[in-house]
């Protein structure tokens, strides 16, 4: 997948109801709890991550793990350029 996609991606997936949001004493966030807020699969966000479209940490057991505050930004954002055709 090509970055334009993805970022295509991130900003449809700001138009899609969303779960609620995760707990605010919460660091980080599961790729499934990213996949909620985006409303996307959770193998959708681990592509992301692989190709940097979403900032992540591994774990020492090797998953991957989202800093609430960038997931929650990076929503906004595509959510503003969705809405924002320039």
């Amino acid at each position: 997948m090509n970055d334009a996609k993805g970022i295509l991606r991130l900003a449809e997936a700001a138009d899609r109801p969303k779960a609620a949001a995760s707990a605010p004493d919460r660091e980080f966030l599961s790729r499934s709890e990213v996949a909620r807020l985006f409303g996307v699969s959770p193998s959708t966000v681990t592509r992301w991550a692989r190709t940097g479209l979403v900032a992540s940490v591994r774990t020492p057991g090797g998953h991957y793990r989202y800093r609430a505050q960038d997931a929650h930004l990076a929503f906004q954002s595509a959510a503003r350029g969705k809405e924002d055709p320039s």
